[in-house]
């Protein structure tokens, strides 16, 4: 069995947007139509339609106003696919070009399950080197036929520096329904779920604001699908300096709206 190391782990938040993809990337070739349709986020989001193409080849991509993502450390997207994909088969792309023809950065998109949308938190290689972004892409990585291919809401997501480790409490309340028909026996449903957490480390550049709302991710490690991803506010901040002089936080969190397991 294999067991999943948590040394490589990250708490990410703070966002910039890249693109809000509520209208239509460009088409990347011939036998694919770009168009828009209802989003995750706002009101649309970009698709691709396929008929009868290769197996590796760009699906859409984006040119854009130059961003600077020197000072963040992943992509965060909402990703959807009408076929169920393989991790991987699936490829976003950042370049410093247009395009999106020769990229810096490939990032594996992880499995796809068949319509349903999917958050993905993809960390970059090299973003030190990306001062100047000019496109982003969708490139299909291997055969996945003919489909749609939706993208929305593409943000750059900064690592919190000095953080050493993360708890998260996933819970979902129960609601008592015994009556005189259980004979005696308690019976319960289930009601809301929520969650919240804390994160901890040392002081590494400007802490983070009590009531902050942020987008968070904590990942398990770095491989995309092992993070859980949530938008959260920060609703204490515990500041700490040891006799050593070494300053450190603790963060608690309270997550608001629907939180996405770790897939993997």
């Amino acid at each position: 069995m294999a067991h999943i190391a948590g040394k490589n782990g990250n708490v990410y938040s703070g966002a910039t947007v890249i693109d809000t993809c509520e209208s239509a990337w460009t088409a990347g070739g011939a036998g694919r139509a770009t168009s828009t349709t209802t989003g995750k986020v706002g009101t649309n989001c970009t698709r691709v339609t396929t008929t009868t193409i290769g197996a590796t080849t760009l699906l859409q991509y984006k040119d854009i106003v130059s961003k600077d993502l020197t000072s963040y450390d992943a992509i965060y997207a909402w990703f959807r696919s009408s076929v169920t994909t393989a991790a991987g088969a699936l490829q976003f792309l950042v370049d410093e070009g247009t395009g999106a023809s020769a990229p810096e950065e490939t990032l594996n998109i992880p499995v796809l399950t068949t319509t349903v949308w999917r958050r993905c938190l993809l960390p970059m290689t090299t973003p030190s080197a990306l001062n100047a972004v000019l496109s982003v892409g969708l490139y299909q990585a291997t055969d996945l036929a003919d489909g749609t291919f939706d993208v929305d809401d593409v943000e750059a997501i900064a690592e919190v520096d000095g953080i050493k480790s993360w708890s998260l409490d996933y819970t979902a309340d129960t609601l008592e329904t015994t009556d005189f028909g259980d004979a005696g026996v308690k019976s319960y449903i289930i009601g809301g779920a929520g969650w919240s957490g804390t994160f901890e480390g040392y002081k590494d550049g400007i802490p983070l604001s009590i009531g902050s709302a942020i987008i968070l991710a904590l990942g398990e490690s770095l491989t995309p699908g092992q993070q859980w991803l949530g938008d959260a506010f920060i609703t204490e901040v515990h500041p700490n300096v040891a006799h050593d002089g070494i300053v450190s936080y603790t963060y608690n969190f309270v997550g608001s709206g629907a939180l996405q397991s770790a897939s993997l």
